[in-house]
């Protein structure tokens, strides 16, 4: 494992949801110093209520600097002040200024030496090489290039990402096979699962679930245009002797929910509250669209519920595929309805506890120990052919 070290991470804002890359940076964090810089946008903002907040969120972040306490050790986060036009090269000019600027001031009050870089952001393709880093490596958690109004310079930038960074890690097969750096260094980056959250025998169920009629049929995550709603609807018709209970944000139109009487949409609930509401699922769905974005994408969510013990149906996602001994893949959405009812009588101990050891498996320590070996073997090779050069 990593010690003993300095990392920058770019990543999303910390605490805003519980991210592949941030599980990775609280493992980390037990043994290393992390500056974490927080998002600098994937997307172009719009005049909605959701991204003006974000963009108070963001400048009221500029004058607030975070300790944020992970087991023994702090992670400092940072929030460089970017001007959200990344398609405008003079503006990336500009920001690159402002970015090198913020992290190297930082850098020095903390006395940071030669740091390990990570990011999940194409953004900084031009930071590289910038922090007198020992190694940099690119965590590719999707294909943000087909995000609904995503930068059109994602794709440019990604490119010359690859062409800089020591190595790749990538959360899918796809994303793996086409995210190729030059250094040749493509690793497959599995989804983890923190098992312990979703198991203590201690959590107490919401009151205002506590009787829902058996047996419960959930959902949690963000509700995103990715999400098929349509078939979470035709689900909870087909079965309205089954409660639907759906926790999460809403990023897309989720007004047919109101029609359906065995349906209950409780919201967004903070991860840290998130096993309280799970524990009365009986079946967890996955209602992937399947489409370009989701076949590169692997949901978080998959292991969470296996870690939970209950069964899972899926749309056909390759990812969720991998899983087809422990849970129930549909090819369209005529199967999709027909194995929720499969999967409510496949919860049954012996199943549910071969679904529980295969998710022990994919804990976020072990994943980030996998990692933290392939940077460094790269950081070994990398000082071997030093000497050799000098």
């Amino acid at each position: 494992m990593i010690s003993n070290r300095d990392i920058i991470i770019f990543g999303d804002d910390w605490g805003r949801f519980p991210s592949t890359i941030q599980h990775i940076g609280k493992v980390l964090s037990k043994t290393n110093r992390i500056l974490w810089i927080g998002s600098l946008g994937l997307r172009k903002p719009e005049l909605k209520l959701k991204d003006l907040k974000r963009v108070f969120e963001k400048v009221s972040n500029l004058f607030e600097r975070k300790n944020i306490e992970s087991e023994k050790l702090p992670v400092i986060e940072l929030h460089p002040f970017v001007l959200p036009f990344h398609d405008f090269e003079f503006v990336r000019k500009l920001n690159k200024k402002f970015i090198i600027s913020s992290i190297r001031k930082k850098i020095s009050e903390l006395k940071f030496q030669n740091p390990i870089l990570i990011t999940s952001s194409p953004i900084i393709a031009d930071l590289i090489g910038e922090f007198n880093e020992s190694s940099a490596h690119y965590f590719c958690l999707d294909d943000y290039t087909l995000f609904d109004g995503a930068f059109k310079s994602l794709l440019i930038l990604e490119k010359q990402l690859l062409g800089k960074v020591d190595s790749c890690f990538s959360i899918s097969d796809v994303l793996m096979k086409s995210r190729i750096p030059k250094s040749g260094k493509s690793y497959f980056l599995p989804q983890g699962v923190e098992s312990g959250h979703f198991t203590s025998a201690s959590i107490e169920i919401p009151n205002e679930i506590k009787n829902l009629k058996k047996p419960v049929i959930g959902f949690f995550g963000l509700l995103a245009p990715w999400i098929n709603i349509d078939l979470i609807c035709k689900s909870a018709c087909n079965y309205p002797e089954y409660t639907f209970l759906i926790i999460g944000k809403p990023a897309t139109d989720i007004s047919q929910f109101d029609e359906i009487k065995n349906l209950k949409f409780v919201g967004e609930i903070p991860y840290k509250e998130l096993p309280a509401y799970a524990k009365v699922f009986d079946v967890g769905l996955i209602p992937f669209k399947v489409n370009e974005l989701t076949i590169a994408a692997n949901p978080i969510k998959l292991l969470e519920y296996l870690s939970m013990g209950i069964p899972v149906v899926s749309t056909d996602l390759p990812e969720a595929a991998k899983f087809k001994d422990y849970i129930f893949i549909a090819k369209d959405d005529k199967e999709f309805i027909n194995q929720i009812q499969t999967a409510v009588l496949d919860n049954q101990p012996i199943r549910n506890k071969a679904r529980m050891i295969e998710a022990e498996k994919y804990s976020w320590q072990s994943i980030t120990e996998n990692i933290s070996k392939s940077i460094l073997e790269i950081e070994k090779a990398k000082k071997i052919l030093a000497k050799e050069v000098r």
